[in-house]
């Protein structure tokens, strides 16, 4: 780890990518002015300079920085996911319906942890879920784009308070 923590941030493509539409870096020694217009919209970063005008998208900072790339924010290996529980089907026309959800690492919810496996490496399917996943509940308007459940509250739940 890098002592970051992981949290969403935004993450950009490198300077010489085909994303950024600045050009070459200019000669400081030779067009200075030029060279100052394009440093003000390229910094360093650990992997050289990045186009500020050129966004990735949203990732996870500690995983991008840990892995040497791009880790999209929905697939950051630590954060917990709310994902709806297996053969759970929420009605697409409900506003408020409660619905059933596994919380936990992308590890765990998409089955790679080590105890969905026998000791002798084959997959054991007499094991539901493991023991880093908790059930709890969510309602069916804190579902978000990507199908997992966000912390936002609910607005039938706020005002029946």
């Amino acid at each position: 780890m890098t002592g970051q923590q992981h949290e969403p941030g935004a993450y950009f493509w490198n300077a010489d990518s085909s994303f950024c539409k600045h050009g070459a870096e200019p000669d400081i020694d030779t067009d200075g002015e030029a060279w100052d217009l394009w440093s003000d919209r390229h910094p360093v970063s650990d992997d050289g300079h990045i186009c500020l005008d050129a966004p990735a998208g949203e990732a996870c900072l500690e995983c991008s920085a840990d892995d040497g790339e791009m880790v999209p924010w929905a697939a950051c290996r630590v954060r917990e996911h709310a994902r709806p529980k297996h053969g759970v089907v929420p009605n697409p026309g409900a506003e408020h319906q409660q619905v059933t959800v596994w919380v936990g690492t992308v590890e765990c919810l998409e089955r790679e942890c080590e105890e969905y496996f026998t000791d002798d490496g084959d997959i054991d399917p007499g094991v539901e879920r493991c023991s880093h996943v908790r059930e709890e509940s969510a309602c069916s308007c804190q579902r978000d784009n990507d199908g997992e459940y966000g912390n936002a509250p609910c607005p039938a739940l706020v005002t029946a308070s």
